[in-house]
């Protein structure tokens, strides 16, 4: 009896020693933790286009420290819906789905992936993100991220046109260009320069800024100020 009694006993302690390490931890850290579940479990065995829709279609935020709420300008994981949770997935730029797969590749874990995220109030945030994630029985059943804060202040942070100096003037002249609605080979004509580098320079700036599409470098000639916005 006194076996059955120490352990049950033993049992107790671990379990409050969890219980406060979540309190203390978890809840009180810096940086912003969250746990994401998902309505039916994906099999680890599908392919991983399949695991990418099965984890925009299926997760949700199963729980979260105040850090992590106070980043989107929520008070209460209650009031962050699944569709919410969603569309923080979806408003991570920077953390596309090319790496979302590759977080799929490595065994269901990425360290120190860079995004760009919209808070509750539309502004651009700049995050560092740990994710790792739980696989039983074939199944990934859950996945922990922290992610860390590394937006400057307004006052720190260089000023949009700043980003005109990180290109080159050729690269300044393929952008502006393709901005326009030029083709590669009206770019090259213009330029003087042959259609594989055109490709090559537009490369160039995609791997820089972290773009993905031709519509990327609209945006970025936009923001930039070289060509007008669309009204």
């Amino acid at each position: 009896m006194s076996n059955k009694g120490d352990k049950d006993n033993s049992r107790f302690t671990a379990r409050n020693k969890l219980d406060e390490f979540y309190r203390l931890h978890f809840l009180r850290i810096e940086k912003g933790t969250w746990l994401a579940e998902f309505h039916k479990p994906l099999p680890i065995n599908i392919l991983p286009k399949k695991q990418e829709e099965h984890i925009l279609k299926y997760a949700y935020l199963a729980d979260c420290n105040i850090s992590f709420l106070n980043r989107f300008i929520y008070d209460n994981p209650n009031r962050l819906s699944d569709d919410q949770f969603t569309q923080l997935m979806n408003n991570a730029i920077a953390f596309k789905l090319v790496k979302l797969r590759s977080f799929l590749i490595d065994g269901y874990w990425a360290q120190n992936i860079k995004t760009i995220e919209l808070d509750g109030n539309g502004d651009q945030k700049y995050f560092l993100n740990n994710v790792v994630g739980v696989v039983e029985d074939n199944h990934l059943i859950r996945v922990w991220g922290v992610q860390e804060d590394i937006t400057l202040p307004k006052s720190e942070s260089e000023p949009e046109n700043s980003l005109e100096k990180q290109l080159t003037p050729q690269q300044m002249s393929v952008l502006q260009l393709t901005a326009k609605g030029r083709k590669v080979k009206e770019i090259a004509i213009t330029l003087g320069i042959s259609p594989k580098k055109v490709e090559y320079v537009r490369k160039c700036i995609k791997d820089k800024f972290e773009l993905e599409k031709t519509s990327d470098l609209i945006a970025l000639a936009v923001k930039i100020g070289i060509v007008a916005g669309k009204n």
